[in-house]
């Protein structure tokens, strides 16, 4: 019989190539989790999965783990008192029920249902809408840069007014996908990514410098500077955000 006993804790690492969206779809299945637990999975913060199993079960749940994208440690069992484990034991692999000191949850009423339905098919709505203005965005942008070329009769096919209007563009095409994975992840696990908010910040307002007009400010020096402070606040803002949650969060 194997005394050995291990823990099994995930930190967010997943198998290289691996979606980070489709590693959560798949745990999410495979082990019947709430968008909650999930959403506590993929936190940022090494979780401990299981406490205290054999070297089969252990096993069982590496490959579990792997077939769905991602990457467990397997640690000798300790005897230190940590918080409980996330239970994850929808097949019996542990060889024990479910922890009977674990408060159940409250199950959900009606309206509590009603309102969680009627969230969702807002937000799928919204992602129909954000997909349908970035389709229109990139069909747009194909024809400005058609027109601009096929319109140019000198040496270069586009000048630097034309190039400035396509790079704005390009960058609002890149704010829609943004906020399109933005509100499909909150779909996902109910929780709004504060890094990819930041990314659409940060994009929106590049956008505002590649195409600012400083003829029409009144002081453009002001104006240059007041952007800057934004800019430089946003990114330090997202490199504190990523450097908080590690590497297992995140778009």
């Amino acid at each position: 019989m194997d005394r050995n006993r291990f823990d099994i804790q995930f930190s967010g690492d997943l198998v290289p190539g691996t979606d980070v969206l489709a590693a959560r779809q798949r745990i999410q299945h495979t082990f019947n989790l709430s968008d909650a637990a999930v959403g506590h999975l993929f936190g940022g913060t090494p979780v401990t999965v299981r406490r205290g199993v054999d070297s089969e079960t252990a096993a069982r749940y590496q490959s579990a783990f792997r077939e769905a994208g991602a990457l467990i440690r397997i640690v000798p069992a300790s005897n230190e008192r940590a918080p409980a484990p996330l239970s994850l034991d929808p097949f019996g692999w542990s060889g024990q029920g479910a922890n009977r000191n674990q408060t159940r949850t409250r199950p959900k009423s009606m309206f509590d249902r009603l309102f969680h339905h009627f969230e969702k098919a807002l937000a799928a709505v919204l992602l129909v809408l954000i997909s349908v203005v970035a389709v229109i965005a990139v069909i747009e942008l194909c024809f400005v840069l058609y027109k601009d070329i096929v319109s140019q009769k000198g040496l270069f096919l586009l000048d630097l007014n034309e190039l400035f209007e396509v790079f704005g563009m390009f960058l609002m095409v890149l704010i829609a996908i943004e906020l399109m994975a933005s509100v499909y992840m909150y779909m996902m696990d109910k929780s709004v990514h504060v890094e990819i908010m930041l990314l659409i910040a940060i994009t929106a307002l590049t956008r505002k410098v590649v195409v600012l007009d400083l003829e029409s400010k009144g002081d453009p020096a002001m104006y240059m500077f007041g952007l800057a402070a934004l800019l430089g606040t946003l990114i330090g803002g997202y490199y504190l955000v990523k450097r908080l949650t590690g590497p297992g969060d995140g778009h």
